[in-house]
């Protein structure tokens, strides 16, 4: 029998004793060195262009991410002092108790090398996030020891654009240090545009053009869309035009290199294509490079199919959504077969069963039962996450289907949100942002509750399911002081109180208590209704059914039922599902030209009613 796999597992545990090794070998390392090296040597940029950054079809994310440690492996004990081979091995640590991990590393190292620069760096790196005050500090340490050193200049550069840190004079002030030293390296340029300084954003660009024009390895090819993105960036839109000509002329001779080997030049002749406006074309190449290097997740039949068939607003008619769901299943079987190992199309193909009466119960168990492996495969030792054990059981309760099953996966996935939600939010977020994700965490923790108490519903529990109700509504008043001011969390909090009073409904009816069950259903109705939430057409509304029946059962009229719920929730349903929300927040200063030519200001809008439309690409 081999050896159990634990978190980090063998290729991990490699890379750790390299590490270890250098640090014995560090202090003869640091003699005559000079900390102002912009590029590997040519034997080392030669071993790190063949890192894995391609995930095959078949492979999952757990298999690509060891494929990735087992290579780094090799260069760490190839290269064990060399500067950006460890580089590398500081900025491959995605999965966050790795990252735990790494950060003890280097702190292990910093206390025992305080003057070594590289050092300083590279704990520095694997801080952020987690600690950037202290990040900041080391990279002005390790220029302090080293000034001709450039790498803590881009990484000052990117935190100083975070809103958090926003300096936008520093950030500018540490990029152009970064690449008046390092011109050729092509990472200096990705944030330039963050400093919004078009003067600078031009520079940039000029500079980067200048170095990628004779270069057609597969890193420049990759950097053609941060060319243009600076470029567009320093112009105004009267001006982009001549731009346009450019990326054309830019993406023709792309083409002609023919590299279809390389997916970094089918992903700039995409990007490019997409700028001049030529969709037919930028799609070409998305296939193409499907074809030739189909990756995990990239499947454009999938994205053309999507893009045919937009998804039904929750109003739509019943037929209408019967037929899109009853497509999105036919299709997704033919999807799953192409990408057996993606969890985000087996989300797709649950998704359809979902909203669909006619799927044996069988055939959706073994749909739930795929997933779930699926999402074990791809996440490693650690298991499936939360949203992966939460999107089971919130089926399996939809469905009334395996109790057991759904009660397990909500109580997993609670587990498991206890564990993520340490690392959900970095110390770059802004307030508003920590407090986004605090209010999501709380109010998904009450989701899986819900789930849990149905499981327990449907296996005649009654003491359990109260246990359960009880954690709930601890939650749910945590949630409340979440929501703050916020009217869309204000709402969501109603939701979510709803489904706990109709969950204390169904547990009173189940105990004979009818009278009780009424007044439950009643709380739930109301605070639906007060959050606005309109049950979804098509999908049997258990609510206000559950309560409709128990009402009539205690005596009730249909007149008294239509009087006191069936008014207002006519008058919820004729109501347009678009909401304006006020942001409370400053405008900025700002300086725009329109297409016209015509420069805008914040002064020119004061007193006006403004709608505000932003657009990405991505």
């Amino acid at each position: 029998m081999g050896p159990k796999a634990e978190f980090g597992s063998w290729p991990w545990l490699n890379a750790a004793l390299a590490v270890a090794l250098y640090l014995s070998l560090a202090p003869c390392a640091l003699r005559g060195q000079e900390y102002n090296s912009c590029q590997p040597p040519p034997e080392v940029r030669s071993a790190l262009a063949n890192f894995p950054i391609w995930q095959t079809p078949t492979e999952t994310d757990w298999q690509f991410h060891q494929r990735q440690l087992s290579t780094l492996d090799s260069l760490l004990k190839q290269y064990p002092q060399d500067f950006f081979v460890r580089k590398k091995y500081v900025g491959l640590w995605g999965f966050p108790e790795e990252k735990t991990k790494l950060i003890s590393e280097y702190k292990a190292l910093h206390e025992q090398h305080p003057d070594d620069p590289e050092i300083s760096y590279l704990y520095g790196v694997a801080l952020i996030g987690r600690d950037t005050k202290q990040a900041i500090k080391l990279f002005d340490s390790a220029l302090g020891k080293a000034p001709a050193f450039p790498w803590p200049h881009l990484e000052l550069g990117n935190i100083y654009v975070s809103p958090v840190f926003l300096d936008k004079q520093r950030s500018k002030e540490n990029f152009k240090t970064f690449l008046a030293a390092c011109p050729a390296a092509l990472e200096g340029y990705s944030q330039v545009g963050s400093v919004d300084d078009p003067a600078f954003a031009r520079d940039a660009a000029a500079r980067l053009r200048g170095v990628l024009t004779p270069r057609t390895d597969p890193e420049a090819l990759g950097a053609y869309p941060t060319l243009w993105a600076l470029e567009f960036k320093a112009h105004p839109p009267a001006e982009y035009g001549p731009l346009r000509k450019q990326v054309a002329e830019d993406i023709a001779r792309i083409r002609a290199l023919s590299l279809t080997k390389t997916w970094q030049w089918y992903e700039a002749l995409r990007q490019g294509y997409m700028l001049v406006g030529d969709n037919k074309q930028s799609e070409w190449a998305n296939d193409k490079r499907e074809r030739r290097l189909p990756d995990l997740y990239g499947l454009p039949a999938m994205e053309r199919w999507g893009k045919a068939n937009p998804s039904p607003q929750q109003d739509d008619p019943p037929d209408k959504k019967q037929a899109y769901y009853t497509e999105l299943l036919r299709q997704s079987a033919e999807w799953v077969r192409e990408r057996p190992n993606t969890s985000y199309i087996w989300a797709e193909r649950l998704h359809a069963m979902e909203h669909l009466d006619n799927i044996p119960a069988a055939e959706l168990e073994a749909a739930v039962d795929k997933y779930i492996q699926v999402a074990r495969a791809n996440a490693g030792p650690p298991g499936p996450g939360f949203g992966d054990y939460s999107t089971a059981a919130r089926i399996l309760a939809r469905k009334h289907l395996e109790p057991e099953r759904t009660v397990e996966y909500a109580q997993k996935a609670l587990k498991k949100m206890d564990q993520e939600s340490k690392f959900l939010v970095d110390d770059t977020y802004t307030r508003d942002e920590v407090a986004r994700v605090n209010f999501n965490v709380a109010s998904s923790r009450t989701q899986a509750l819900e789930f849990e108490v149905q499981g327990y519903l449907e296996l005649k529990q009654p003491s359990k399911a109260r246990q359960t109700l009880q954690q709930f509504d601890d939650r749910l008043q945590g949630l409340k002081a979440l929501a703050g001011d916020k009217e869309d969390r204000r709402k969501e909090c109603l939701g979510r109180e709803s489904a706990y009073w109709g969950l204390m409904a169904r547990l009173a009816e189940f105990e004979g208590h009818k009278q009780d069950a009424m007044a439950y259903y009643e709380s739930a109705l109301v605070d639906r209704l007060n959050a606005q939430q309109k049950p979804e057409t098509g999908v049997p509304d258990e609510l206000a059914d559950n309560a409709h029946k128990l009402w009539t059962n205690l005596g009730g009229t249909e007149d008294g039922w239509n009087a006191w719920y069936g008014v207002r929730e006519k008058a919820l349903a004729s109501l347009n599902t678009l909401t304006w929300e006020n942001a409370n927040e400053p405008l900025p200063s700002f300086k725009l030209t329109d297409l016209n030519g015509k420069t805008w200001t914040l002064a020119d809008l004061k007193g006006k009613v403004t709608f505000l439309n932003f657009w990405a690409t991505w």
